[in-house]
C-alpha cells in the first residue's frame, strides 16, 4: 500500500492542535475573586429653578457624555400614546436658528449624534462630543429642549415614518408576542399600550406636540449627567446660560402601574411558523424593594447569564428546542416587571414549556448548589462592573439610581451585596416572586401544531385562556 507523505508544516499543525486538544480537557484556572465597583468623584448641585446636575469625571480619552432626563413620558400625555413619541422625533427636526439637518451637522462636527428617546416615565436626550466641546453641546441642547421649532409641515412626515415602524413591528412574531404580552401584562396603562394604534397616531396634532413641551418640560422635571473628560467650570457657566432662566415647570410626578399576576394564556395563530415566539412573565418588587438582589440573582441563575444560565443549558444545550432564551428584569416608576422570551421549533413547544416550568418550580423548592450559585454571583458582578464601566453605562446607572430612589452606594457596595447572596435567599426570593401560577402567558405560532400539546400541560389545567 502506498504511503502518503504529511508535509512538515502540515505535520507541525496537526501537532500543535493535538497539544491544544489536550489543554483543553485539563483543569480549568480557578475564578478569583470579583473586584469591587469604584464610583469615580463626582459633584452635583442644583440651579436655582431646580435643575439637577451630576458631574463625573471619567476615563483618559478626550471625551464627554452628555445625558438629560425629564421625567415627562408616554405616561404624561394624557391619554394620548403616541404624542411623546412624536415629541422625541420633532425635536431633532430643528431648533433655534438651525434647521434639522443643521442640528445633525452641528453635532457630527463635535464628534458625536444627538439621541433623542421617549419612554413611559421619561424622555431622555443624550449626545457623546469631544471634550473641548462640552459647552457647544451644552448649548445645542438647551436650544433643542427649550426652543424647539415643532413645525406643522414636518408632521406628516414623522406620522409616516412611525406608522411604517410600527406595522414592520406587528409583521413580525416578537412585535405581536409583545403587544399582547403588554397589554395582558398592564392592562390600558401606557406600559400595557407599548405601539400606538392607526387612530391614535392619526389623532395626534401639532398642538398636542406642542403643548406636551411646554406644560411637561422644564427645570423642576431635568436632571442633567455628564461624565468623561470636560473643564467643570465651563460646564457649569453652559448650564447657566443655557438653562439658568428656564422656567421650573410642575413638579415631577409618578403613577406606578398595577400589573396583572394572573395565571393567563393567550394564544396568537401564525400558519406555518417554524418557530413559536413565547413570552412569559409577572410584575415583581422594584430595586428599591428589600431581597431585590436574590431576586436579580435568581433571574440571572434561570435565564440572565447566558449559556452558564438553567434555562439555556436545558432548552439549548440538551434538548436542542431553541437557540437561545433569556429572562430580564426591567424596571420601571416604583415596580419592576420579569419575563421569559424565547422563540422555540415548533413541534417542542409544549415540551419546552413543560421544561420550563418544570426549572420554575426547581428553583422555588430548592436553594441552589454552591458552585453554581458561585458561578452566577461572578458573571452578574463581572456584567455589572463591565457596563459601568464606559461613560453611558455609568450615566445610565446613575439615572437608574435617580429613578428608583436608590442611595449612590448602591452602586458602591453592589458587588459586595451580590456576594452575600445566600443559596436560600435565591430560593426564597423565586418562590415569593416567580410564581408560575401567577404569570401571564402569550405564545405565537402555528396553532394547528402547537395548540393541542399546549392545552394539556399540566400547569396550564385551571388557567385562563383569552
Amino acid at each position: 500500500m502506498k504511503r502518503t507523505r504529511v508535509p512538515a508544516a502540515l505535520a507541525a499543525t496537526l501537532l500543535a492542535l493535538a497539544a491544544a486538544a489536550a489543554l483543553a480537557h485539563e483543569a480549568v484556572p480557578p475564578v478569583g475573586t470579583p473586584h469591587p465597583f469604584a464610583l469615580a468623584e463626582r459633584h452635583e448641585y442644583r440651579l436655582d429653578n431646580g435643575l439637577a446636575v451630576t458631574l463625573v469625571p471619567f476615563g483618559t480619552a478626550p471625551k464627554a457624555t452628555i445625558m438629560f432626563v425629564l421625567q415627562a413620558g408616554s405616561s404624561s400625555a394624557g391619554g394620548q400614546h403616541a404624542v411623546a413619541d412624536l415629541v422625541a422625533a420633532c425635536l431633532k427636526e430643528g431648533a433655534g436658528t438651525l434647521s434639522g439637518p443643521a442640528v445633525a451637522r452641528l453635532a457630527a462636527e463635535m464628534g458625536g449624534s444627538l439621541n433623542i428617546d421617549a419612554g413611559p416615565d421619561q424622555t431622555t436626550v443624550w449626545l457623546d462630543v469631544l471634550s473641548e466641546r462640552s459647552s457647544d453641546a451644552i448649548a445645542l441642547i438647551g436650544d433643542v429642549l427649550r426652543r424647539p421649532r415643532l413645525r406643522a409641515a414636518e408632521l406628516p412626515r414623522l406620522k409616516a415614518d412611525m406608522a411604517r415602524g410600527v406595522a414592520i413591528q406587528r409583521s413580525q412574531a416578537q412585535g405581536v408576542a409583545g403587544e399582547a404580552f403588554a397589554q395582558l401584562l398592564w392592562g390600558d396603562s401606557v406600559y400595557g399600550r407599548p405601539l400606538p394604534t392607526a387612530e391614535e397616531l392619526a389623532a395626534v396634532t401639532i398642538d398636542h406636540v406642542r403643548g406636551f413641551v411646554s406644560s411637561q418640560f422644564g427645570a423642576a422635571r431635568t436632571h442633567v449627567y455628564i461624565a468623561g473628560r470636560f473643564d467643570g467650570a465651563a460646564v457649569e457657566r453652559a448650564l447657566l446660560a443655557a438653562f439658568g432662566d428656564w422656567s421650573a415647570g410642575p413638579p415631577a410626578s409618578h403613577v406606578s402601574p398595577s400589573g396583572s399576576r394572573a395565571r393567563v394564556v393567550r394564544l396568537i395563530d401564525r400558519p406555518g411558523a417554524a418557530q413559536s415566539t413565547v413570552m412569559l412573565g409577572l410584575p415583581v418588587r422594584s430595586p428599591a424593594a428589600p431581597g431585590f438582589m436574590p431576586l436579580s440573582v435568581a433571574n440571572a441563575l434561570l435565564g440572565g447569564s447566558g449559556l452558564i444560565s438553567r434555562l439555556d443549558q436545558s432548552l439549548r444545550e440538551d434538548k436542542g428546542y431553541t437557540y437561545g432564551v433569556g429572562t430580564y428584569i426591567t424596571p420601571h416608576a416604583g415596580v419592576a416587571s420579569w419575563l421569559l422570551s424565547t422563540d422555540i421549533n415548533a413541534p417542542d413547544t409544549a415540551a419546552a414549556l413543560d421544561l420550563i416550568f418544570r426549572e420554575l418550580a426547581r428553583l422555588r423548592a430548592a436553594p441552589p448548589a454552591a458552585d453554581e450559585l458561585q458561578r452566577v454571583r461572578n458573571y452578574r458582578a463581572g456584567t455589572f462592573v463591565l457596563g459601568a464601566s464606559s461613560r453611558g453605562g455609568l450615566l445610565g446607572q446613575l439615572a437608574f439610581l435617580d429613578q428608583q430612589g436608590l442611595p449612590r452606594d448602591w452602586l458602591v457596595h453592589y458587588v459586595e451585596r451580590l456576594q452575600a447572596v445566600t443559596p436560600d435567599e435565591v430560593r426564597a426570593a423565586a418562590a415569593a416572586d416567580l410564581d408560575s401560577q401567577a404569570m401571564t402567558l402569550v405564545v405565537v405560532g402555528d396553532l394547528a401544531t402547537i395548540r393541542p400539546g399546549i392545552l394539556a400541560l399540566e400547569a396550564l389545567q385551571g388557567a385562563e385562556f383569552r
